[in-house]
């Protein structure tokens, strides 16, 4: 329905036969939702129905190859956005790297984050993914290597997918099982993404096994990105993150509503919509985010924090 592969779709009503989206603010019908996710008009979309359903729709002929041509084009999209994540090589890659002075001065020097928690995190950094790749050669065949979801094979030649020097965050379920990663780019390449994902299914929460520590009605606060949760938790809070101001992992954020929530929204319109998206998500679910107030020109917690911190060490 829109670009972001990471959806937010909430059905509610009596027989939840109403739809709405959380990133673009879309929702009605199942019609709409009909014509909006396939491109059909209103008479086909009633059709689509019909025919999905095996309900008699006598008045009009279906327009059957249109119907057709949408679903194929839809199931190849969908087909096209799945990723494959190896947990082997993934977790080879965390346990053959650790923090480079790069990483080390990004964490600790410009963000005086708190060097326990980023090692309970497992977070490493690779300055040189050519030397990376050649160590992954000697301990993985071709075959599983392309299939990892971190190497790309360009005129013979394998390459790492993550553009390096790079931090590398894993991802974990509840249950403390590696489900991605996350790489923040530290170099200085201005067309290179900031950050880039390799995971085996839709974005997670980040910390994620902090909620095994957690008791009923404890603050939880929720971040928007991994660095303002390692500031939140540097700073003693228990905290989780939502990848980016467009990606809320319903499947997970469910799992917070017995908590009470908290978020300091970043101080511009993505942020704020963030926040907005968030609290109606918890609101549908008998649940309350609480906005914390940053103070005035602190654009996120992160830069709040290293403006305190920042000082205590100066």
């Amino acid at each position: 329905m829109h670009e972001d592969h990471h959806p937010s779709l909430s059905f509610f009503g009596k027989n939840r036969e109403r739809w709405n989206c959380f990133v673009c603010n879309k929702g009605g019908s199942a019609i709409d939702f009909v014509t909006e996710y396939t491109e059909l008009n209103f008479v086909e979309a009633c059709q689509w129905l019909c025919q999905t359903f095996g309900i008699s729709f006598e008045n009009h002929s279906p327009a059957k190859s249109r119907i057709k041509a949408i679903r194929n084009k839809k199931r190849l999209k969908l087909e096209d956005v799945e990723k494959p994540f190896s947990k082997d090589v993934a977790q080879w890659i965390l346990d053959n790297n650790s923090l480079t002075e790069k990483g080390k001065q990004f964490l600790f020097g410009k963000r005086f984050l708190n060097t326990e928690i980023v090692k309970q995190l497992n977070i490493v950094s690779i300055d040189d993914s050519k030397l990376l790749v050649e160590k992954m050669v000697k301990a993985f065949d071709s075959e599983t290597l392309q299939d990892s979801g971190f190497i790309t094979i360009t005129n013979g030649k394998l390459y790492f997918r993550l553009f390096t020097p790079c931090l590398i965050f894993p991802y974990y379920d509840k249950r403390n099982n590696l489900v991605g990663m996350q790489s923040r780019y530290l170099g200085t390449n201005v067309e290179a993404p900031r950050f880039q994902f390799i995971s085996s299914q839709k974005t997670r929460l980040f910390n994620l096994p902090v909620l095994n520590t957690m008791k009923f009605g404890e603050d939880l606060y929720i971040s928007e990105g991994i660095t303002d949760c390692l500031a939140l938790l540097s700073a003693g809070k228990k905290a989780v993150a939502i990848p980016s101001a467009t990606i809320l992992p319903q499947f997970d954020l469910i799992k917070l509503k017995t908590y009470k929530l908290h978020m300091y929204p970043d101080q511009d319109n993505a942020g704020r919509l963030a926040f907005v998206n968030l609290r109606r998500f918890f609101i549908n679910h008998y649940a309350i985010l609480k906005a914390e107030q940053l103070p005035e020109g602190i654009k996120d917690y992160s830069d709040y924090y290293i403006a305190k911190h920042g000082r205590q060490r100066s």
